[in-house]
């Protein structure tokens, strides 16, 4: 179990990884044959959920999805794989890269979709948790812990933002 206490030292841990594959069926397409976006990010959400929950040992919740990007639309009959990293870490919270590649009827994949999902580790009574220490070993690490820190600057000014349209009922 993580230790909760902020002023203990956080142990440091290399990134999990979570990957899911799945074929796309006529339920998760629109009417133009391509998959709803929204049946995409459910999915790409629980594969980073596990990516989480296996960093941090403990249970994780989405606080926040940023920079989803649809780049390819994604067919009935193409098969997906779901790829998660965890790229940062804070405190009590983590940041994991989700990319969607996919198959049509060749090997050849194909980058679909890509977000960031930050996850707040929490206890079994819902209280966050401290979470391990990222530990960078190579230069990819580097460059995804440098965009990790970019999304939560970002996060930090939508949160202040979130809370005055919250106060003045916007």
């Amino acid at each position: 179990m993580i230790d909760k206490g902020i002023n203990s030292a956080r142990q440091k841990r290399k990134s999990s990884e979570a990957r899911s594959s799945l074929m796309v069926f006529p339920n998760d397409t629109n009417d133009f044959g391509t998959m709803y976006g929204g049946r995409l990010i459910e999915l790409m959400d629980m594969v980073g959920g596990i990516c989480a929950r296996r960093y941090t040992g403990t249970k994780a919740v989405t606080a926040s999805i940023e920079d989803m990007q649809f780049y390819k639309p994604i067919n009935k009959g193409d098969i997906i794989e779901i790829t998660s990293n965890v790229i940062w870490t804070g405190t009590k919270s983590l940041i994991v890269k989700t990319k969607v590649t996919k198959e049509e009827y060749t090997e050849e994949k194909t980058v679909c979709s890509r977000a960031y999902f930050c996850f707040v580790a929490i206890d079994k009574e819902g209280v966050p948790v401290v979470v391990p220490e990222l530990l960078i070993e190579s230069l990819n690490d580097k460059k995804n812990y440098s965009i990790g820190q970019e999304i939560r600057k970002r996060q930090k000014l939508e949160e202040k933002r979130f809370q005055i349209e919250l106060k003045e009922n916007l």
